[in-house]
């Protein structure tokens, strides 16, 4: 009997080892699996944690650039000239020029994100970051754009002599430069049509002023005028060239403002939404635009306020299809924490997000869809 206890004590023993070795073997299975959840919420990116809309720059922003390729950001820092770079997160932040600019108005980087042309007071400056040199450009030239390639600049020209205003194309360094059309506008937009040899020009759009959209091949040639009718306009041209946004102020009104399209054969379609051109973003497919809703201020005077500065806006964020009309929210009302007054609107590579800097503390911002 004794012997019989001395074994089934032994067999106890030995089962309730089998079991301990068992669990501790299967759990460091799961771990080495990586199965268990919590391990892997450990290694979720910061953009997975992040939702709605947050800062990725740290301090505020001008002349910002979409490293698509290599899915970065490149900025001027608004306080000292300073150039950085971070993730699409703003992760990662890398220092490229720790030169400080004193006195940066405008930034104009190159489609390949490596030149820029900088406006610093009155004067423009072109710099090369691959052989780090720089030269200034010549005095009367205001309103500089890149082509699509970035292998040429247009811009306006004022001949002081002859009093003489000018759209032309030259080389980034102002050599080589050729007269494309005459313009008697002071104030002038620029913008190359994607996908053409084509540029479009048009007088800044000012409360009760007509303004003029016109288009010329950069071999020159007769000058084409696609719209006129529109007060206080400005324009956006789609990704393949075929279409534009315009923003405009609405007849008989100083505060109210909409949206429509225009080809580039000047046929026009009313889209109705009361923002500004530089609140939106068309999307890689021309078929839909990304867009900040404004509330504007009782008795502005648009767009001469907001372009002064004068006044902030308080915005909401949509998406709208502009083949069907149909808008909808990015983010809901009770999500936005925070006020933003958007403008440089644009999209990541792959258009899980919008990006935008906000006026009112100069940042850069995402909103993840």
């Amino acid at each position: 009997m004794k012997k019989l206890f001395i074994v089934s004590a032994s067999l106890l023993v030995l089962a309730s080892l089998f079991l301990l070795a068992y669990n501790i073997a299967f759990k460091k299975e799961r771990t080495e699996n990586g199965s268990a959840p919590e391990k892997k919420a450990a290694n979720f990116s910061s953009s997975e944690k992040k939702k709605g809309i947050y800062a990725v720059s740290e301090e505020s922003a001008m002349g910002i650039f979409l490293d698509s390729g290599n899915e970065k950001i490149k900025y001027y820092s608004a306080e000292n000239g300073n150039v950085f770079e971070v993730d699409l997160d703003g992760k990662n932040k890398r220092i490229i020029s720790e030169d400080a600019i004193v006195g940066l108005e405008d930034i104009k980087w190159s489609p390949t994100g490596d030149r820029v042309i900088s406006k610093i007071g009155e004067k423009y400056f072109y710099y090369d970051y691959k052989s780090k040199k720089g030269t200034g450009l010549k005095s009367g030239l205001d309103t500089i754009a890149w082509d699509n390639t970035g292998t040429k600049i247009f811009y306006k020209f004022f001949e002081a002599a002859s009093g003489e205003r000018s759209i032309n194309i030259s080389n980034p360094d102002g050599s080589d430069w050729r007269k494309l059309a005459s313009t008697g506008h002071r104030d002038v937009e620029i913008a190359p049509v994607p996908q053409t040899s084509e540029v479009s020009f048009w007088n800044s759009g000012r409360q009760g002023e007509e303004t003029s959209l016109e288009a010329v091949s950069v071999n020159g040639g007769e000058v084409r005028k696609l719209m006129s009718a529109k007060k206080g306009a400005d324009y956006k041209w789609s990704p393949n060239g075929s279409r534009a946004i315009v923003g405009f102020v609405k007849d008989g009104s100083t505060s109210g403002i909409t949206t429509g399209i225009i080809n580039t054969r000047g046929e026009y379609v009313e889209l109705g939404i009361p923002t500004l051109a530089s609140k939106m973003v068309w999307s890689l497919d021309n078929k839909h635009v990304y867009y900040a809703l404004p509330s504007i201020p009782q008795n502005s005077t648009m767009p001469d306020d907001y372009k002064s500065e004068k006044i902030t806006t308080a915005d909401t964020f949509w998406k709208v299809n502009v083949e069907t009309g149909e808008s909808k929210r990015l983010v809901e009302l009770n999500e936005i924490t925070g006020e933003y007054d958007a403008t440089n609107l644009f999209l990541s590579p792959s258009e899980i997000a919008l990006f935008f800097l906000n006026r009112l503390d100069g940042k850069i911002y995402r909103l993840d869809f």
